[in-house]
Formats: C-alpha cells, structure tokens, sequence
C-alpha cells in the first residue's frame, strides 16, 4: 500500500465534477480522505474560476495502474464547450486529476513525482496542507505547512484561494 495525495481541479461543470470525482475515486483507496474544495483564479483571466481539492489515502495501485484509472476517471467525466463571459474557449475537459505524491518516490517515469508545482500553486498547497500539514515534501525535505505558512502571506490577491461551501450530500453524477 502506498500512501497517495491526489490534486483535483474543474473550471467546467465544477460541483458536479468534483462529486464524480470524489465518487470515483473513493474505491481505489483505504482510509480515503479529502479536503475542503476552495475557489482559485483561472491562470488565464478570462476562463471561470476553478474549484480545488486533495484526496488521499492509501493505494494498493502501482502508480501506472494509477495513472491509467485516473486516465479512465478523467474520460469518464467527459468534456463539453466551455463559454464564459462571451468567450468560446472550445471543448474542455469538465475534471483534472494529477498525482501529487506517490508515497516518498521520486521520479520522472510515468509523471514526474512528486508532482512539480506542489510548492507554487496555493489551490494545490493549502489544501494538502489542510488533508496532512506534517507531510514532508520528499525533494524539499520541508514539512508542507511550513512550505504554505511562507507562501500564504505572500500571495498576491490574484492568487488567494478561497473556502469555498461545497454541498457533498448531492448525488453524484453518471457520466460514462
């Protein structure tokens, strides 16, 4: 069993996309858990804003096992044409699921791990930190909280995130 932290993201869809999500991926783990979803800015101004959260768990998945269920949940929850304030952005994908750690590997082979961006991108940050502030970061050799105590503070309002009052007692849905 490998100790897992996925990060989930959706600008399209979003509440629905997070509940497939959630559903989903649930099953894959024992002692599955997740964080509160929070509200980011679109990188690109015009897009909606997008809803975040971590899961995690622990995995008896290999991670290319993993990758390839993740590759199929992310299929499942499909795609649609995305407009927003008058813009057409064209089809996107309603859900994005990217592994964050896979216990302490480090590697470039299948995904890069532990996952990049983990240190730069608040929406992945604060909520991993909520799920499990003592997590050492393995390249860093720093605890996540202190790695968010530093950014948080620093954040241009651009890039706060927020809390956002998710209502998780809705069914999830059935794409396919």
């Amino acid at each position: 069993m490998a100790q897992v932290y996925l990060g989930i993201g959706s600008n399209l869809n979003r509440d629905n996309a997070l509940l497939f999500a959630k559903a989903a991926l649930a099953p894959l783990f024992t002692d599955f858990k997740h964080s509160s979803v929070w509200q980011s800015h679109a990188v690109r101004e015009a897009e909606p804003d997008y809803l975040n959260m971590v899961v995690g768990g622990q995995c008896a998945l290999s991670l290319d096992d993993l990758l390839a269920a993740i590759e199929k949940i992310e299929a499942q929850a499909g795609s649609e044409m995305m407009f927003h304030n008058g813009t057409n952005f064209g089809v996107k994908r309603r859900l994005d699921i990217d592994v964050l750690l896979y216990d302490d590997v480090v590697t470039t082979t299948p995904c890069k791990l532990p996952r990049h961006d983990i240190q730069d991108y608040p929406f992945v940050l604060c909520p991993l930190c909520e799920l499990n502030a003592d997590l050492v970061h393995p390249l860093l050799k720093l605890p996540i909280k202190e790695i968010w105590n530093e950014m948080a503070p620093r954040l241009p309002a651009r890039m706060k995130v927020e809390k956002y009052d998710f209502d998780w007692n809705r069914k999830a849905p059935e794409w396919a």
